[in-house]
């Protein structure tokens, strides 16, 4: 692998930047020839200036010293969404199970993940694995989450209530927001943290809706809207619309909950083979229970 200083060369010189136009008050030219040359290492602080005036990311960078591949955890981690992205309940358990007793605690924590997610989609609670524990002790313990911690956080809510620790989801949530606030600026949403907000409000909704918890879906469906739409993506948007459809199949008028499912579906279909299957099988199962719950609350 390159040293960092010859990675940074190789971008400098792709993006046609002189040393002076990089280095410039951060190093002298003799130091940077030396950095570059691979013999020289530096503070976190120098590069992250050398970063900005490159205009790459510390994350690209990372990727690009890495030849241009992700970590091996980053591409397990896509690897396993990918396959529960198309159910392929085969492939989530062959990685759950070549890693469940790794030593490795990343591994270990991606394995708890698949198994939340297989467990999920099969029933409304599960039996709490060592890697589903760990999983959970890894992230309810720590007060502070960055961005890798908020994306996987939702899958706290099914292990409290299958660990019976639903009186922690409240802080779960309350934890997640505030985290999530960290990331948002008075210009945007510069890491699509609205929409990690968005996933676990629908989360939250499918979870309280299973313990039958109706007076607070009534209320999560205007913390979901009162989300500013122009700092979703597309797919928190259409969680967002999701999110309201549901509310309407239960407690509003049914057909404007229909009317929005069949308009995301109607984007869904422009893919054969659907690349989600994950919208589907959730308003499928959701205008089932929905029918049943106005059944027993209408008489």
């Amino acid at each position: 692998m390159k040293s960092i200083g010859q990675t940074v060369k190789m971008i400098r010189q792709v993006k046609g930047f002189t040393q002076s136009e990089v280095y410039s008050g951060v190093m002298s030219r003799s130091f940077a020839h030396r950095f570059e040359s691979g013999e020289n290492d530096i503070s976190a602080t120098k590069l992250f200036q050398i970063l900005d005036n490159l205009l790459i990311s510390v994350e690209e960078f990372r990727f690009i010293q890495n030849d241009y591949h992700r970590s091996s955890e980053q591409e397990l981690q896509q690897q396993l969404q990918d396959a529960y992205a198309v159910h392929n309940l085969q492939e989530m358990g062959k990685i759950i199970n070549d890693n469940k007793d790794s030593s490795n605690f990343s591994l270990k924590s991606i394995a708890g993940i698949g198994q939340v997610l297989v467990e999920t989609y099969q029933s409304k609670t599960f039996s709490i694995t060592p890697a589903m524990e760990s999983f959970w002790k890894q992230l309810f313990n720590s007060k502070t989450w960055t961005l890798q911690e908020i994306r996987n956080a939702n899958l706290l809510l099914p292990i409290a209530v299958s660990s019976h620790r639903e009186h922690l989801i409240p802080t779960i949530v309350q934890r997640f927001e505030n985290n999530c606030q960290k990331y948002l600026t008075a210009t945007g949403d510069p890491f699509h943290v609205s929409d990690e907000l968005m996933g676990m409000y629908l989360t939250l909704i499918q979870t309280e809706l299973n313990t039958e918890q109706y007076s607070s879906v009534k209320q999560l469906v205007n913390k979901a809207t009162s989300v500013d739409r122009f700092l979703l993506t597309w797919n928190g948007r259409f969680e967002q619309q999701l999110i309201v459809a549901i509310w309407n199949l239960y407690f509003g008028n049914e057909k404007d909950g229909e009317t929005i499912i069949a308009k995301i579906a109607g984007v869904e279909n422009l893919y054969v083979p659907p690349i989600d299957h994950n919208f589907r099988a959730i308003a499928d199962m959701r205008r089932k229970l929905a029918k049943i719950y106005k059944k027993r609350h209408t008489h």
